[in-house]
This record gives C-alpha cells, structure tokens and sequence, in this order.
C-alpha cells in the first residue's frame, strides 16, 4: 500500500527549462549557448547542486567563462531562480495528495541558495512532511545514497512510497531500490496516471 509520495521540485513542482531560461534571458544565440555549456550545463552546476560549492563562488567564476561582468551573471541567476514558478497541475496535485491522507516529501538535487528563495515564496511547502535537498547531505540523485538518506530521516519504507522525478535515470534507481515510480511528464495523461496509482478521483 503507497502511505507517501515524493516529489522531484525541478520540472516536476515547479517549472525547469533551460532552453527557455536563456532565451528569455538574451536573444543572442551564441551567448544563450554559452550560459547553456558554460553555466547550466557545467559541472560547477553539479557542484551547487551537491553542496560542495556555493553560489556567492561560483558567480564569478560563471562569469569568467562567460565574459559576463558579475553583475550581469548575477542577473542571469536571479532570472533562472525567478523562472522556478510552480507548476499548477503538481501544485493541485499537492494539495489533493494530502487531503486523502497521504504524506508527501521532495527529493531534490538543487542547491541551497535556491531552495531556501522557493521555500520562502510557496506556502505549499507547508503541506510536506520533510524531504531532502541535496546540497545539504553532499551528494545528489541518482546516487542511491540519497534515497536512503530520505527514507532513515524520515522512517519511510520504500515500499510503501512513490517517487515520481522527470529524469529517467532518476526513476530507474528508485525502481531497483524498491520504490513505487512515475516517470514525469507535464501531460495530462501523466496525472491521469498518477491519480489512479494514489485513487484520486477529484
């Protein structure tokens, strides 16, 4: 029987789309190509992600890459945070999810800076039980020890919970760890499915 359902938070609660993010941020091909392999798609962005690095050191060094001034970096980071806006479908989801009486959780790899701006600006986060953030614990999906990292801090049984995340590799750790998956996608047929899994009919 599911008790639980965890959450992914990039592209699964709220909206993530890196293509998007730098053509709204310059209409310049070669520098939204850039701030894709030189920021985004980087390995520093890992190194956020996993806590080992934090965002105040790793603009300037964006910025060297790039040929950005600082503060123009700075700019691209606040439009990529601000582009993070909740996905209404999930958002619904949440509060459907808690109402019959499951409990859910996220399981995130993101940094810290950005999580606590998205804690702060979505009251939804109330409705969780707890969750995990990455850069908090030094190591980041699909690595299975951040799965067992959530289920000891929160006294979970992987059997008893469905993970949903849009990445499949993602998913397929959480399978073998013995989870119950979703592999996400902003469809409607998506939710279809994950409401019959949950018996939601509302």
């Amino acid at each position: 029987m599911i008790r639980n359902v965890i959450f992914d938070l990039g592209a699964v609660v709220f909206d993530w789309d890196p293509v998007q993010i730098v053509q709204t941020f310059t209409s310049s091909h070669a520098e939204q190509n850039m701030l894709l392999k030189e920021v985004i798609h980087h390995p520093d962005w890992l190194s956020l992600d996993r806590g080992t690095m934090l965002l105040a050191e790793e603009i300037p060094k964006f910025a060297a890459r790039t040929g950005f001034s600082v503060s123009r970096m700075q700019n691209f980071i606040e439009h990529t945070l601000n582009s993070l806006q909740p996905i209404v479908t999930t958002e619904r989801l949440l509060y459907q999810a808690v109402r019959h009486h499951y409990s859910i959780f996220y399981l995130s790899n993101m940094s810290n800076a950005f999580f606590e701006t998205l804690y702060d600006r979505n009251e939804f986060f109330s409705l969780f039980t707890g969750g995990i953030v990455s850069a908090n614990e030094f190591v980041i999906k699909p690595e299975p020890q951040i799965y067992q990292i959530l289920l000891e801090k929160s006294g979970l049984l992987a059997s008893e919970s469905l993970f949903i995340d849009d990445n499949a590799t993602n998913i397929a750790v959480a399978k073998k760890l013995g989870f119950h998956v979703v592999h996400f996608e902003q469809t409607d047929a998506c939710f279809t499915k994950i409401r019959e899994i949950l018996k939601i009919y509302e």
